[in-house]
C-alpha cells in the first residue's frame, strides 16, 4: 500500500473511529443511566405493588376471624394453612408477646426489629418496614382483635428476591433495547458522519495532494455542512488563485525569455549593422561599376546582377533585424472584428501570390470590439495569409478562409471555484473574445515542426522566401494586443488562430500592455 494509501487510512479510521468511539461511549453510557432510573423506578413500583398485595391479603385474612376464627390461634391455623399465593405473602399471627400461638411450646420471642415494628402497630394500627431498595425484604404488621377479645398482631412478609424475580424480564427487555438501541444509533452515527464529515475532508485531503503534486487545476465539490462547504470554497478559490499566478509566472517567464532574445537580436542586429553595412554598400558599388562596365561581357553582368540580389537580401534581413528590436509605441484604437478582416482581405486579394486562389471571408453576426493596433494587426494577417498562401502553392490546395467568431479571452480559467469536481465549463460562458482564424487546405505542417513554428529564425520556406522572423513577430504582436496565437495543423487543414479579448473586458494580468518596449 502507497503513502496515499496509508494517509487515506489514517484519515478515515483516525477521526471515523475517534468520533465513532466517542459517540459510543456517549450513547451507551446516556441509555446506560435512564436504564438506572428506569430499573429503580420500575423496583419502586414493585415494592408499592408487594406492598399493597400484602394489605389485601391481610384485610383478607381479618375477614377470617369474622367467620369462624374466634380465636387468634384458629387464625394463626388458617394462616399457616393458607400458602403464600393466597395471600399475597408469608403471613404469621403473633400474640401481645410476641409469639405465635397454637404451639405446645410457645414459640420464640420476636427479634428487636419485629419488636419495635410491634410497638408501632400497637400505637398506630399498622407499621411498615420498607427495608433497601435493592433486595430489602418488606415487612407490615397489622393490630388484631378477636371475637374473644384477644389482641396479636397479624405480620406479613414479601421477600425481595421475590420481587426481583418479577423484574428480571423487565431488566432483560432493556438490556437487549439498550443494545440495540446503541448499536442503532452508532451505526447511523457513523454512516452519516462518513457522509457528512469524513468524505468531504477525505476529498480536501486528495485534492490538497494533487495540488501538492502540481496539479493546480485540482478542484473540489463544494457540498456538506455549512463550514466545510466553506472550506471547499476557500481552497478551489486558493487554486484557482494558484493557477492564475503560476501561469502568470510562466508568462512572465516567457517574456523574459524572449526579451533577452530580442535583447540579444537587437545586439545582433546592431553588430550585423555596423560590421557588415559598410561591406554590403561596397559590393552594391562594385557590382553596379561592373554593369555599367562598356567592356563587361553579358555573363559578367549577370553575376554583377545576382551579386547586387543577394548583398540588397543582406541589407534588408539586417534592416529587418533592427526594426524588429526597436521599440515602438501602440497606437490602439476599437474596431469591429467584420471590418477588421474585410479591410485585410480586400488589401490583400489583389497580390499576385493570391492569384489564383480562393480567399473566403466568414464573419459571426454581433461580435464585440477589439483593441488593435491597425498597421501591427495588418501585418499580423498579412503574414499568415503569406504562408497559407505559399503552403498552397507549394502542396496542393487552393482556399483560405478568413474568419472572425465568438471566443474566450486569453488566460481565463477553464474552471472557477464554483464548478463541479473534474468540470470544464469554458465553452459554456459567454464568450469574452474573438477569435481570429486563417485557414488553409494545404499539406499541413509537420508534427516535429509544430513546437519551433513560432521560435525566431525557424522557417520551412526555401532559402529565397522567408527568414523565419515572421510568425514569431506575429506570436510577439498577439501578446502585446493581449491575446495569443495558436496554431493546429492536420494534412489537408491548417489554422492559424488569433484570439484577443473583447474592448470592453478587463484582462487582469493580462491587460496588453502599451508598447512593445521590453
Amino acid at each position: 500500500m502507497g503513502a496515499a494509501g496509508r494517509r487515506r487510512l489514517t484519515l478515515r479510521g483516525g477521526v471515523q473511529l475517534e468520533i465513532v468511539a466517542n459517540l459510543f461511549v456517549m450513547m451507551f453510557a446516556g441509555l446506560a443511566i435512564v436504564a438506572v432510573v428506569m430499573t429503580g423506578l420500575s423496583l419502586r413500583a414493585l415494592r408499592d405493588d408487594a406492598l399493597e398485595r400484602l394489605r389485601m391479603g391481610a384485610r383478607h385474612l381479618e375477614r377470617s376471624l369474622d367467620g369462624g376464627a374466634r380465636r387468634l390461634g384458629d387464625l394463626a391455623a388458617t394462616v399457616r394453612a393458607s400458602g403464600p399465593r393466597l395471600s399475597g405473602g408469608e403471613f404469621r399471627v403473633l400474640d401481645e408477646r410476641g409469639r405465635e400461638p397454637g404451639f405446645a411450646v410457645p414459640g420464640a420471642r420476636a427479634d428487636e426489629r419485629l419488636e419495635l415494628l410491634l410497638e408501632l402497630a400497637r400505637e398506630d394500627g399498622e407499621a411498615v418496614e420498607l427495608g433497601s431498595l435493592v433486595g430489602g425484604d418488606l415487612t407490615l404488621v397489622r393490630r388484631l382483635r378477636s371475637p374473644a377479645g384477644e389482641t396479636g398482631f397479624l405480620v406479613g412478609r414479601a421477600s425481595g428476591d421475590e420481587i426481583w424475580r418479577r423484574l428480571a424480564p423487565v431488566i432483560g427487555s432493556a438490556a437487549w433495547l439498550l443494545f440495540i438501541a446503541t448499536i442503532g444509533f452508532v451505526g447511523f452515527g457513523a454512516w452519516l458522519l462518513r457522509r457528512r464529515v469524513v468524505s468531504p475532508l477525505a476529498l480536501l485531503a486528495a485534492g490538497t495532494r494533487r495540488i501538492a503534486e502540481g496539479d493546480l487545476r485540482a478542484r473540489i465539490a463544494e457540498h456538506g455542512p455549512a463550514e466545510l462547504e466553506e472550506l471547499a470554497r476557500g481552497f478551489n478559490q486558493m487554486a484557482e488563485s494558484l493557477e492564475l499566478e503560476r501561469e502568470a509566472l510562466l508568462r512572465a517567464q516567457e517574456s523574459l525569455s524572449r526579451s533577452r532574445r530580442l535583447a540579444s537580436l537587437g545586439q545582433l542586429a546592431a553588430g550585423v549593422a555596423h560590421e557588415v553595412g559598410n561591406p554590403v554598400a561596397a559590393i552594391l558599388g562594385y557590382a553596379e561599376v561592373c554593369r555599367r562596365e562598356k567592356t563587361a561581357s553579358p555573363r559578367t553582368r549577370e553575376l554583377a546582377e545576382l551579386i547586387a540580389d543577394e548583398a540588397l537580401r543582406v541589407r534588408a534581413l539586417v534592416r529587418e533585424m533592427l526594426d524588429l528590436s526597436r521599440p515602438e509605441a501602440l497606437l490602439l484604437e476599437r474596431v469591429e472584428p467584420g471590418a477588421l478582416v474585410e479591410r485585410v482581405a480586400s488589401r490583400m486579394r489583389p497580390q499576385p501570390l493570391l492569384a489564383g486562389l480562393e480567399l473566403d471571408v466568414q464573419v459571426e453576426p454581433g461580435l464585440p470590439e477589439v483593441e488593435v493596433d491597425w498597421r501591427r494587426i495588418e501585418q499580423v494577417f498579412v503574414n499568415l495569409i503569406e504562408n497559407a498562401a505559399h503552403a498552397l502553392r507549394a502542396g496542393g490546395g487552393r482556399r483560405i478562409e478568413l474568419a472572425a467568431r465568438s471566443g474566450h479571452a486569453p488566460s481565463r480559467p477553464s474552471r472557477r471555484s464554483g464548478d463541479a469536481e473534474l468540470a470544464s465549463y469554458l465553452e459554456l460562458r459567454a464568450p469574452d473574445g474573438v477569435a481570429f482564424e486563417v485557414v488553409d487546405d494545404g499539406p499541413g505542417i509537420d508534427p516535429e515542426d509544430l513546437p519551433r513554428i513560432f521560435d525566431p529564425f525557424f522557417t520551412t520556406k526555401g532559402p529565397d522566401e522567408g527568414t523565419g522572423l515572421g510568425l514569431w513577430n506575429a506570436h510577439r504582436i498577439a501578446e502585446l494586443l493581449g491575446g495569443r496565437l495558436e496554431v493546429t495543423s492536420q494534412s489537408g487543414r491548417t489554422c492559424f488562430r488569433l484570439v484577443l479579448p473583447a474592448a470592453d473586458t478587463p484582462a487582469g494580468d493580462v491587460q496588453a500592455p502599451r508598447t512593445d518596449h521590453r
